[in-house]
């Protein structure tokens, strides 16, 4: 079957649906779970889990569902379920990225990667002392406060760009004088 004539078919199912044929629907979620589903492991690559993918296209599906209203039937149907699975996706991952995750070691693999037991070499204390004052108050607020740019340059009285080259500026010299010493 060619692009245009599944697009033709899903699109006939599809509209039939929105008028309340449920077998419709039935289909039409069928066929869209098969390729957007390849569409899904497409976009994530050799990293994707099935486990994630079954949890997207439920989203993806989900979201089809809610969003039906504002499909606009005399448009082509699949740009629209593409874009719909491309946002779950991005919004997918992007959540995952904020969570922290545990990661937990077995003791077998620490004795393998023979992980050192020793303190670090410099204290926090050893390394801002390297810093101004106002190094130590931008790399706080930024590094440790978890501050936005926009936030810190406001407390600071800078501007956002000001703010972000000082903070690479700093954390290039701390990390310079730290590997030297």
């Amino acid at each position: 079957m060619s692009t245009e004539d599944f697009e033709t078919k899903l699109r006939q199912l599809y509209l039939e649906s929105m008028k309340g044929d449920t077998a419709s629907y039935e289909i039409f979620l069928e066929l869209c779970s098969v390729f957007i589903k390849r569409y899904l492991m497409k976009l994530g690559g050799k990293y994707v889990d099935t486990q994630s993918i079954e949890d997207l296209l439920q989203e993806v599906l989900i979201t089809l569902h809610e969003k039906k209203h504002t499909y606009q039937s005399d448009r082509p149907l699949l740009p629209w379920i593409y874009a719909i699975a491309r946002h779950r996706y991005i919004d997918f991952y992007r959540s995952r990225k904020r969570k922290p995750g545990m990661v937990s070691i077995d003791a077998e693999i620490e004795q393998r990667l023979s992980l050192p037991e020793t303190e670090p070499e410099h204290s926090i204390e050893e390394v801002m002392a390297f810093l101004t004052p106002k190094q130590k108050e931008m790399l706080m607020l930024i590094k440790v406060e978890g501050q936005s740019y926009v936030e810190a340059a406001k407390t600071l009285s800078m501007s956002v760009p000001a703010v972000k080259v000082a903070v690479h500026r700093i954390v290039k010299v701390l990390k310079g004088k730290v590997d030297h010493e």
